[in-house]
């Protein structure tokens, strides 16, 4: 006959065990639903379109909690209201489980948003002037004025504008080579950018470096070191930073598919995790880590669906919709800020063109661009500011001159600009106020 203590010692084990099976249970539900959660999107009808006052559910990933007490601020962040339809509108699948809005013209943008006609305004100049400067750095960089090469974000320009226009002042983003609409809406000049491609003195670097490797801190601009999920780290020693000087900013830390495949990549986000610090990670899931495709290098479908991993939030939003951008990084920026930790964001976009100008994208389907071509996030947007009654033709093209004619004056600047002389190289690479430049030593020079 057992014992009281072999008694006590089995009742305890059974508790063990199901305290086991329990947490095996969670961990099964928590997994399922990001596995099944591959955005839940309703089905277009037959003909393709919704009823007027349908709605279907927002585009994201919701890691619910799996607490018996009810949902906690995680799972609240990682739930929205369904955006609203209005007649004539319908929805179409872009790529397997994401659809958009559309009418008989194409594609439009998310019918439900917090901002004002200003600000979808505002959020067209950034837009606007992502693209049009990026097409004179290719003028530029065929005329032979710029130094290395020009790493253009053409038909992804939506969600480096619509995810930084979520943040505030004083916040912070760590973009990548193809996030200049993020460096734009910061604040930076054109002027700089063309300075600093063609490696001018008045240039933020001073001819040091190229592309968009260089920062602003008043700006909360945070220059680039590597493309490959170095950034993480970065970002999350800023927000720790910021943590134990009692500063409530949230950073912004930009990665693409390939990037996210890294060791530095890992080792960032899950630090940000456990620290609960508010870092938003924006994936760009623009098909191609130079020129391989994503499903060679990373097993999953959604990138979104590693959030998991991490035990936070991660959201998945159509990249080409300008304000799907926005509203979610708005949501990930407040649930962040408010001390709910680091949120996960893939934005479903593409790359049409090769890594540089110099990379000819032959390893490209032409069916596959051409496709994309119709989903231009530039177009999208003005079809939908003028479909949906927010801005006429006419104001837009008033918005496209007054930066054209910007624009001529900031490339004047940049190229009236002289080249650094071979002396200024040795300044400012530490702080010359503590380490006096380095220059050449005496015996070495004839």
């Amino acid at each position: 006959m057992a014992s009281k203590r072999d008694a006590k010692k089995k009742g305890s084990k059974a508790h063990g065990g199901r305290s086991a099976r329990r947490a095996k249970a969670e961990t099964a539900q928590a997994a399922h639903v990001v596995a099944a959660a591959e955005v839940a999107l309703n089905d277009a009808d037959a003909g393709g379109g919704h009823r007027d006052g349908d709605t279907v559910p927002s585009f994201e990933v919701a890691l619910n909690d799996a607490d018996a007490g009810g949902p906690s601020p995680k799972s609240d962040a990682s739930r929205s209201a369904a955006p609203a339809t209005r007649a004539g509108v319908r929805f179409v699948e872009i790529v397997e489980g994401v659809q958009a809005p559309a009418i008989d013209e194409g594609l439009i943008c998310s019918l439900e948003t917090s901002l004002t006609r200003e600000q979808m305004l505002e959020l067209y100049y950034y837009l606007k002037l992502t693209r049009l400067v990026e097409e004179r750095l290719v003028n530029l960089y065929r005329q032979n004025k710029v130094i290395g090469g020009v790493y253009r974000s053409l038909g992804q320009e939506a969600t480096a504008v619509g995810t930084c226009y979520a943040l505030e002042r004083g916040d912070f983003i760590a973009p990548l080579i193809r996030d200049l609409g993020a460096v734009l809406t910061k604040g930076i000049r054109p002027r700089a950018i063309f300075a600093q491609y063609m490696a001018k003195a008045w240039g933020p670097s001073e001819g040091r470096d190229l592309n968009i490797h260089f920062g602003d801190m008043e700006r909360g601009f945070i220059g680039p070191i590597s493309h490959l999920g170095d950034m993480i780290p970065v970002m999350t020693g800023v927000l720790l930073a910021a943590r134990m000087q009692q500063k409530k900013i949230v950073a912004i830390a930009y990665i693409g598919d390939g990037g996210m495949s890294t060791g530095a990549f890992h080792e960032g986000l899950n630090f940000a995790a456990v620290q609960r610090l508010p870092l938003i990670v924006v994936a760009e899931h623009n098909c191609y880590a130079y020129s391989t495709p994503t499903h060679k290098q990373t097993a999953v479908k959604n990138l979104a669906d590693k959030a998991a991993a991490y035990g936070i939030p991660g959201y998945i939003v159509d990249g080409n919709d300008i304000i799907a951008c926005y509203e979610t990084t708005k949501r990930a920026v407040d649930f962040a800020r408010s001390g709910g930790g680091a949120v996960l964001i893939e934005a479903k976009t593409y790359r049409r063109k090769g890594h540089a100008e110099h990379d000819d994208q032959r390893y490209v389907p032409r069916e596959e661009l051409e496709l994309w071509e119709k989903r231009d996030p530039v177009d999208r947007y003005e079809r939908h500011l003028t479909s949906q009654g927010i801005a006429t033709r006419e104001e837009l093209d008033q918005i496209t001159a007054r930066i054209k004619q910007e624009l001529e004056e900031e490339v004047a600047w940049a190229e009236s600009s002289p080249l650094p002389e071979p002396e200024r190289a040795a300044y400012n690479v530490y702080d010359n106020s503590i380490v006096p430049p380095a220059f050449r030593p005496k015996v070495l020079e004839r």
